[in-house]
């Protein structure tokens, strides 16, 4: 109640036989008392009576409900037995139901919000493009924190439990259609129809828009713990990741992932290929990020002679011209400016890593921030920021991507990672373009 209260612009009607009042709001006994039909009904109640809960709310003509109590299928078999009774109770009435065992719905953009966790431990990132769904809520909430911290702005958060009714696929078919969504991430244990699962990732595809997936129940302990979380069946892994791929959608193997696909695809553009180029003020970081291009999958560009030519006029004579580009410990901003320029124009390279170690006293954050934020733009290529390092510089990157909306990362494998998501979503885009135009 608190939650809806903060921001829900709706009417809200409070049920329970055990108040008049709840935070200064009418509380009705029953939800035949209610004096018009609400639009949703969000079931917090013991699992035992919620089927009748249902009926009531069905008899009124209530059409959506949110179950979030626990108690069904996720426990065995008289659990199954009452979810299958719910599920029955909602078709009598042509009610579609999100649940049970979940966490509902955040909509940023209108208020919903029927998530239970206090805002004080809660984050709830402010309106954007990003929609997240989750079999697990609490899971999706942590992932909701870290997306507002990030600053990384969401559509819809959707978490759906035991998927007793609504289903995953038709969660994402929505999300295709949905004006406020540019990007969808999933959280996924176990999936009951296959092919709906990838036509609803194909057509989101089609509609320009990625599916970032995590799939849970990896390993033979994982699936079974799938079980007995949410009541799925989890597949085979190798099964799931080839599919997913063939269908369009981005794998990512880690929860940490989640946040470094997720910045990469709301924020930058895809890459025209693989190639990558480093930019850096230490030679060790840079040669970790040359290891993790060509592990990842990726290529380290090949800079053209001019680029080069360049780079000589422009650098001191004991910095690297070729690739990674080593400005040198003492690097100011205008050695960054002349580097980065120089491999952004560049027709080898498709995408470029800077790299700051900012221990260095010549590093200067805001001088380094107000170059991107001219030449990245200016050159419509990605860029990501690797520094690793400890407080002064995790706020400087903070800081960089809350005024550039530049994906920042502590270490250069996590930002080589950021760039392969990215260029597997414009293969995906250019294998789609291809095969339409062959059509």
């Amino acid at each position: 109640m608190e939650n809806l209260l903060e921001r829900f612009k709706g009417t809200i009607y409070p049920v329970n036989l055990k108040y008049d009042e709840v935070l200064g709001v009418k509380c009705f006994k029953s939800c035949k008392e209610l004096p018009s039909p609400p639009q949703l009904a969000v079931i917090a109640v013991p699992a035992r009576v919620v089927p009748s809960v249902i009926e009531e709310c069905g008899a009124i003509g209530v059409k959506a409900a949110i179950i979030i109590s626990a108690g069904f299928k996720e426990t065995g078999p008289e659990g199954a037995a009452l979810e299958e009774e719910l599920v029955k109770t909602a078709r009598k009435w042509g009610m579609r139901i999100i649940g049970p065992n979940c966490l509902g719905i955040y909509d940023a953009h209108s208020g919903l919000d029927t998530i239970f966790n206090p805002s004080d431990r809660q984050g709830k990132p402010s309106p954007g493009s990003v929609a997240l769904i989750s079999q697990s809520g609490a899971l999706g909430a942590a992932i909701l924190d870290w997306f507002a911290e990030a600053g990384i702005g969401m559509s819809k958060f959707i978490s759906y439990g035991n998927a007793a009714d609504v289903k995953e696929w038709e969660i994402i078919e929505f999300l295709v259609k949905d004006p406020d969504t540019r990007v969808i991430v999933a959280y996924i244990e176990g999936v009951e129809d296959g092919r709906n699962f990838l036509n609803s990732i194909r057509e989101s595809v089609k509609a320009n828009k990625p599916v970032v997936i995590l799939k849970a129940g990896k390993s033979e302990k994982g699936m079974k713990a799938v079980s007995s979380h949410t009541g799925s069946l989890a597949g085979s892994y190798a099964v799931y990741e080839a599919a997913i791929k063939q269908a369009g959608g981005i794998i990512v193997s880690e929860l940490n992932e989640v946040l470094i696909a997720t910045k990469a695809l709301t924020w930058l553009p895809p890459p025209g290929g693989r190639r990558v180029a480093i930019v850096t003020n230490g030679g060790g970081a840079g040669v970790l990020a040359t290891d993790a291009i060509e592990l990842q999958g990726l290529l380290m560009a090949e800079l053209a002679e001019e680029t080069k030519s360049t780079l000589r006029a422009e650098l001191p004579k004991a910095a690297s011209v070729n690739n990674p580009v080593d400005i040198l410990g003492d690097a100011p901003p205008e050695r960054y400016r002349a580097a980065l320029e120089a491999l952004l124009k560049d027709p080898g390279v498709d995408s470029v890593i800077v790299i700051g170690i900012m221990q260095s006293p010549a590093y200067d954050p805001a001088g380094v921030l107000k170059i991107l934020k001219e030449l990245v733009p200016r050159y419509g290529k990605p860029v990501v920021v690797s520094s690793p390092g400890g407080a002064y510089t995790l706020h400087h990157l903070e800081n960089l991507e809350k005024n550039a909306k530049i994906p920042a990362f502590k270490t250069p494998e996590e930002a080589v990672k950021a760039l392969r998501y990215l260029t597997e979503w414009g293969i995906v885009r250019k294998r789609l373009s291809s095969n339409a135009s062959l059509q």
